[in-house]
């Protein structure tokens, strides 16, 4: 009675939902990040939708005794959710107890660096209340691309009679930028002076310099560099391309730093994955061309490369960059895909990071690891088997919150799929 139970409540689940269509679930489902739930039940744990699907929940402690209870069949199995708590039984060989894949976040392996265990490279998540993409300074929320005190950093301050432009000191506002009662601001993305000073946005969404409708949008964020593929690996940013709602989508590429051969691994990826399906590509080969792109107007994806090669310093200073413009571009309806890898660079996550609308601290290596499956609903992960291999180059993420993983290898994800509903 209870497994036919479970069967409906997903068929259900894969009836009420299309994620594809601009991240609107139908009546009586709820969104929560990267799917729809039947918002039925709430957990006791964690007070979020519990699907009861021996799974654990988005956000779920896998300690749940609720589903533990329901889901433990022992059979020599181990359950989804009872991986940590469960005594396993004789023969039973999980990931985190002596298996050859042992190196999880629980065991002090030579990978471990998690929240949840006090190792030294641990960081905690905390909420700063402040709206993405200003930063907690000194106790108030700014804007590090234009505050004069924290300029590109908290703490950072410019000289006297010097400005702060896209995070960096200078003596005038450099175009686009207007100067604003004595503030350098971008009037494309700024929705206290959208188009001009003193033009105010009533939905707090400026983006290409027009005050616009809160939408749906997504940010994705891939841990393969794709410099080494496979069809199931091809999938995953194929899927990601196409999450919007445009049926002919425009995708501005980033290739500014990134391997020849990742290019092209990636364009012939979406290639496969859209079929029939049209969608135009534009190359941005320049961290001006790059924040142009974050526009509604011209573009329906922004999809940035992993650069290798790259400095922590430049990777930040990009980062800053292109933090107001993408968070205005993705609550107006547009979705940005970032990917990462492992190189002499520290990774291209902080693109992803520095909009604030999800956390990650650093990235592991994962080489020929199990990456499995954990969002089966998401529309990322659409025709995807439940565990392929990693391939060379995959990374997974540090200090994330544990919400919008679509992928993990370990108990680390690496695949993270962002929903936002306007603002």
């Amino acid at each position: 009675m209870k497994r036919s139970a479970l069967i409906l409540v997903a068929l259900a689940a894969l009836a009420g939902c299309d994620p594809l269509l601009g991240g609107r679930c139908a009546g009586g489902w709820v969104p929560s990040p990267g799917a729809c739930d039947a918002g039925a039940a709430l957990d006791a744990a964690d007070d979020r939708p519990d699907v009861g699907d021996d799974r654990p929940d988005v956000g779920d402690a896998l300690t749940d005794a609720a589903t533990d209870a329901l889901t433990d069949l022992g059979d020599g199995r181990p359950d989804v959710t009872d991986a940590v708590t469960d005594v396993a039984p004789p023969g039973d060989v999980l990931p985190m107890d002596g298996g050859p894949m042992d190196g999880s976040v629980l065991d002090g392996g030579p990978t471990d660096a998690a929240r949840t265990d006090a190792t030294p490279t641990d960081a905690p998540v905390t909420d700063s209340g402040c709206t993405p993409p200003q930063t907690l300074c000194a106790g108030a929320c700014v804007d590090t691309a234009s505050s004069r005190s924290h300029c590109g950093a908290c703490g950072r301050a410019c000289a006297a009679g010097e400005f702060c432009a896209s995070g960096v000191c200078s003596a005038r506002c450099s175009p686009p930028l207007l100067l604003c009662d004595g503030v350098c601001l971008d009037p494309l993305t700024d929705p206290q002076n959208c188009g001009g000073c003193g033009v105010v946005c009533s939905t707090g969404i400026c983006n290409g310099g027009r005050c616009r409708d809160a939408r749906a949008g997504h940010l994705v964020l891939i841990g393969h560099d794709y410099d080494t593929t496979r069809p199931d690996q091809d999938r995953v940013v194929g899927n990601a391309v196409f999450l919007g709602a445009a049926s002919a989508p425009r995708v501005a590429t980033c290739t500014l730093g990134a391997r020849p051969s990742s290019v092209t691994n990636v364009r012939e990826a979406i290639r496969r994955v859209a079929g029939l399906r049209a969608w135009r590509e534009a190359v941005l080969a320049t961290p001006d061309e790059l924040v142009a792109a974050f526009s509604v107007d011209a573009t329906d994806i922004v999809l940035i490369h992993h650069q290798p090669d790259a400095t922590a310093a430049a990777v930040e200073a990009l980062a800053v960059r292109i933090a107001g413009p993408a968070v205005g571009f993705v609550r107006a309806g547009g979705v940005v895909v970032v990917l990462d890898g492992e190189g002499s660079s520290p990774g291209t996550w902080p693109m992803a990071e520095a909009t604030g609308l999800l956390t990650v601290t650093g990235h592991v290596a994962v080489t020929g690891e199990a990456a499995e499956v954990v969002g089966g609903a998401d529309a990322v992960a659409i025709g995807l088997p439940v565990a392929y291999r990693a391939e060379r180059g995959s990374v997974t993420f540090l200090g994330t919150d544990g919400t919008g993983v679509v992928i993990r290898s370990g108990m680390l994800p690496l695949v993270l799929h962002r929903v936002v509903f306007g603002l």
